[in-house]
């Protein structure tokens, strides 16, 4: 067989792997409908769309964000928010994520909303540092939307939940390299986390959702095989950076997860608080995986009130 023919041969596994992880990772998005949403008034009367966050890469659409706030005199507390997708779609754009925005725009925050690059063609690593790259922007560039640089939450959802835990527990690991940030004095901290149905154990969700998924996870999502996969899951998997010093962490997750990714927050929750830390749960009683995605529901509403108290009293003077 020529080289040629090799690639082309495991272009196509890849591909079909990508279109499997898709059909067990993602479902389809419901329609909006009337609902309890439209009493709730979210807003967001700023909007400001498509800001690149990493120099030199203007034109990357992937590298942009929005902000979302309201007419407001000071400096208001800052929300990054980051968009699911099982890492390889998703948007800023996404209905539900702009509805969570819009509610933290309500509740008196800026809200920065991101697009990071999607794998395969970028892998976890510089997804997880694309979006720390965003908070470092955020703290250099938060004044200008009046927001202020030290009151800086995270927010995500499913894969957005993962890149938002590590965001929130491993920015100081060596490992990651904030895009465009070699040499910053600025880090990429937070000071509360909402992660929203998220993937701490990515070895252990691998595992949980398919046999064929852990052999391909590693040219897909990890660019590694084999001790390189083993070494490098030490770093993506948020559980691995579980630490007194995190900052407060709440997890939002339906008991009805069918990927089987609810134990995982009850577990780390648990063991968060066994250290000290400040960790909650909600908990969407009977609700799947991606519950948010009718954001028109009670538990998605209840979900944001209870992203709404953390973030007010950990952000907020």
């Amino acid at each position: 067989m020529s080289r040629l023919s090799e690639f082309r041969r495991i272009s196509q596994t890849l591909a079909l792997a990508l279109v499997l992880f898709a059909a067990t990772f993602a479902a389809k998005r419901p329609e909006p409908a009337h609902g309890p949403h439209e009493a709730y008034d979210a807003k967001a009367e700023i909007v400001v769309k498509d800001v690149p966050y990493v120099k030199g890469k203007e034109h990357n659409k992937k590298l942009q964000l929005n902000i979302l706030s309201n007419p407001h005199e000071g400096l208001w507390p800052v929300v990054v928010m980051i968009h699911g997708g099982a890492w390889y779609k998703g948007t800023k754009d996404f209905d539900e994520e702009v509805y969570a925005c819009k509610v933290l725009a309500n509740h008196g925050y800026v809200v920065f909303t991101i697009n990071y690059r999607l794998a395969p063609a970028h892998h976890l690593k510089t997804q997880a540092e694309d979006a720390m790259a965003a908070v470092i922007w955020v703290k250099r560039h938060a004044k200008e939307y009046g927001g202020d640089p030290a009151r800086i939450g995270v927010a995500g959802g499913s894969a957005g939940g993962h890149l938002g835990a590590l965001v929130a527990w491993a920015s100081d690991d060596p490992y990651f390299q904030p895009t465009g940030q070699a040499g910053s004095t600025i880090d990429s901290d937070v000071k509360a986390a909402a992660l929203y149905y998220p993937v701490l154990d990515l070895d252990r969700t691998f595992r949980d959702n398919g046999k064929w998924l852990t052999p391909l996870a590693g040219p897909i999502f990890i660019g590694r095989v084999g001790k390189g996969y083993r070494a490098a899951l030490e770093h993506l998997s948020p559980c691995n950076h579980l630490k007194p010093s995190d900052p407060p962490s709440l997890f939002l997750a339906g008991d009805a997860d069918s990927l089987h990714l609810y134990p995982q927050s009850v577990e780390y929750q648990k063991k968060l608080e066994a250290l000290g830390v400040d960790a909650r749960l909600y908990t969407a009683a009977g609700k799947d995986h991606g519950f948010t995605w009718q954001y028109w529901e009670p538990e998605t509403i209840a979900s944001t009130q209870a992203m709404v108290k953390l973030f007010d009293q950990y952000l907020k003077p």
